[in-house]
């Protein structure tokens, strides 16, 4: 049984285990790639339950040893494709071979398992202090690159709803560096980057760091580049079956921080926010039904 075969049938078989092996279950389906490489004492660990528990879920699924269920994960990361082509010709041939609806389903589980898994890992305290810090700073730098840039932008845009003390560090005009020669001690960067990481990014990062700034970043590894002498981490997953990986729970956490800031942002946050809208409606910025097709010459709807 290869592993596409074995994660169907445990979601289908989910709903009938055992509380403990669903526990089990669960934790294997997010984490396939530590079914692979560690131990069953420490995967069993890391899931909470006893290791006898990944042998009853072996067994369960018809494997006479726990060595013969972890077999199909081995051998997934053994052939699993490390380049952009590679992987694309890969879901190629998954959906030439008739895989559409599993890879629908594949996308849905591993960015549900990506939310989850980000949001646990980093705990309230780790969120709290990432927005405590930039609160603090007089100015606010963002910088996301290529795949990333969605989450920068996104962070920027609500951000700019109810403080008016951001940077966008988009490199417009080849500028990148000289929006950053303004940066000082009191101010603060939030950076995002996710392997294969952007190299202004990291120089933005270290560049903050070494003028004396509050670096919050948030990217996919305690390793990378980016978390490397931070003053604050959140650790974002990316998992997909896709050729690319995903972002979704990068945009969550960003959102989390702007909920976070705005929840202590006083009656200054209300303020800019009302005047965000009251700006934003002269200029009508938004569609309503009732308001006239000025498009049309005869003025109507």
């Amino acid at each position: 049984m290869d592993f596409a075969a074995l994660s169907k049938n445990i979601a289908e078989k989910f709903p009938r285990l055992s509380p403990q092996l669903q526990r089990a279950a669960r934790h294997v389906l997010d984490r396939p790639d530590d079914v692979a490489l560690m131990s069953m004492r420490r995967l069993a660990t890391s899931a909470g339950v006893h290791p006898s528990t990944m042998v009853r879920l072996a067994r369960a699924f018809e494997f006479l040893s726990y060595n013969d269920f972890r077999e199909p994960f081995q051998q997934r990361l053994r052939v699993r494709p490390a380049d952009y082509l590679a992987r694309a010709r890969d879901l190629q041939a998954r959906g030439a071979g008739g895989e559409m609806p599993g890879l629908l389903q594949e996308v849905l589980a591993a960015d549900v398992a990506n939310l989850r898994e980000t949001f646990e890992a980093n705990g309230e305290a780790r969120f709290i202090a990432c927005a405590e810090a930039l609160t603090k700073a007089r100015r606010v730098y963002v910088v996301g690159l290529r795949s990333c840039f969605p989450v920068a932008f996104f962070f920027h845009y609500a951000y700019r709803m109810f403080r008016n003390n951001a940077v966008l560090l988009d490199g417009r005009g080849g500028t990148f560096a000289d929006d950053l020669r303004a940066f000082g001690a009191d101010d603060g960067i939030f950076a995002v980057s996710l392997e294969p990481y952007a190299h202004e990014t990291v120089r933005a990062v270290d560049y903050a760091r070494d003028h004396g700034g509050t670096t919050v970043v948030m990217t996919d590894s305690p390793v990378s580049p980016l978390a490397k002498n931070a003053d604050h981490v959140l650790i974002v997953r990316g998992e997909s079956p896709s050729f690319f990986h995903s972002i979704a729970a990068a945009v969550a956490a960003a959102e989390a921080l702007v909920v976070l800031m705005v929840a202590q942002g006083g009656r200054a946050a209300l303020y800019t926010i009302e005047e965000s809208e009251r700006q934003l409606g002269s200029f009508d910025a938004y569609w309503h039904r009732t308001r006239k097709n000025r498009a049309s010459p005869s003025g109507r709807e």
